[in-house]
């Protein structure tokens, strides 16, 4: 019983825990944790692109092609709008020129733009959950 109720506070302190660190992004934060049941740990780096915006860019590699993977995507896709109330935008990015899966789907906020991209990268054997967070100018 002790177990059941420690996994659920987890649980839930990691949900709690996801919507302030997405939305600390927008402001430089550089923390990021999956949703539950995941909570793995991202890798985040910011970048600067040509147009002088400051974007932060979160990884989360899996095995190439592993389920958790996909479920992972699936899990961010659906916690994204609820943290920022909004709904997905749906953008087309361009093909890419290689035969690795590649799926992005962009929620357009107030505070600005997260991108949730799901890729398969062959010659590394893993496949990868991103998370772009871009604050409006």
């Amino acid at each position: 019983m002790k177990a059941l109720i420690a996994t659920l506070i987890l649980t839930t302190t990691s949900a709690q825990a996801f919507c302030p660190q997405l939305n600390a992004l927008f402001h430089s934060g550089k923390t990021m944790v999956l949703p539950p049941p995941f909570n793995h740990d991202a890798k985040c780096t910011t970048s600067l692109a040509l147009s002088g915006e400051t974007s932060t860019h979160c990884a989360w590699p899996f095995d190439y092609r592993a389920p958790e993977a996909t479920q992972a995507f699936e899990a961010v896709m659906k916690a994204v709008p609820s943290c920022l109330l909004t709904v997905l935008e749906v953008e087309y990015d361009q093909d890419v020129n290689h035969p690795d899966f590649y799926d992005l789907r962009i929620f357009n906020a107030p505070q600005g733009q997260v991108g949730v991209s799901l890729k398969d990268k062959g010659g590394l054997q893993q496949t990868y959950v991103f998370l772009r967070v871009t604050p409006a100018s």
